[in-house]
């Protein structure tokens, strides 16, 4: 029976999971040496944050690592990954862009999240359809025990955040566990958070790329925060990503409508 942690490589079952879950679990997209590579480098990127003291720490043992797009081109390669965006398309229809790439590393004693959808930011009633839809890359096994995302799978088709005061807020989740290289796509209604790393010694490795719909607002200024290289070495996907193209003829013009 296919259930929400079904890993597949079948991206029609994939787009049925996340209608009926909120969410779903892909086979490693990249080759193995990508992979590789992607992990290292954000092993690299978090350690010298730490040792030069600019690293962003919370909750206890949990780092962020924010601006990726800046530290690397293995992570604008995994941005604009087939498998990925074809996935997102399901859930944020054409044009879709980046809304921000950052790592999600759950260390030692590490608190869980609270929980929450990704779309807060919108005022209610939610229409039958995500505004922004998230990602998470999986670098290490995640396990119960070393903070895996958990998640409400259904909470989606609420069309609603929980309703803390009322004590949703702590209503019981479930971890998503996967070996390292899954990816996991979930919808932005659905309610989920990082979970509590109980290991003495394991660090949580994870990536969120994050992408919204064409007429939404980026949770990263892409003209303000990306550098300039990053632009100048841009695929015709990764344009579109960041917001360069004109949306239904009328979004994001530079001086008029185009002819």
């Amino acid at each position: 029976m296919t259930t929400f942690e079904t890993i597949t490589g079948d991206y029609e079952k994939a787009k049925e999971n996340l209608r009926e879950w909120g969410l779903c679990l892909i086979d490693n997209p990249l080759p193995p040496a990508k992979f590789k590579e992607l992990r290292e480098r954000l092993v690299e990127l978090a350690e010298a944050e730490r040792a030069d003291n600019s690293a962003f720490l919370y909750d206890g043992g949990n780092q962020r690592v924010f601006g990726l797009l800046n530290k690397g081109e293995i992570f604008a390669e995994i941005v604009q990954n087939e498998a990925v965006c074809e996935l997102m398309e399901e859930l944020l229809g054409y044009n879709f862009l980046l809304s921000s790439i950052h790592a999600n590393i759950a260390g030692p004693g590490g608190a869980r999240m609270a929980l929450h959808p990704d779309q807060t930011f919108a005022r209610m009633p939610w229409p039958p359809y995500p505004f922004v839809a998230n990602s998470m890359w999986m670098l290490d096994d995640f396990t119960e025990e070393n903070g895996a995302t958990r998640v409400i799978p259904g909470t989606h088709l609420l069309g609603r955040p929980p309703d803390y005061a009322a004590g949703e807020g702590d209503l019981e989740t479930q971890p998503v566990c996967g070996p390292a290289g899954t990816v996991m796509v979930f919808d932005g209604r659905l309610w989920h958070q990082t979970g509590a790393n109980r290991t003495k010694d394991q660090l949580r490795h994870g990536i969120l790329t994050y992408y919204c719909r064409a007429y939404i607002r980026q949770q990263e200024n892409p003209f303000v925060a990306v550098d300039q290289e990053v632009h100048d070495r841009a695929t015709p996907v990764m344009r579109r990503l960041l917001g360069w193209e004109i949306y239904q003829g009328a979004l994001g013009q530079t001086g008029g409508l185009p002819t």
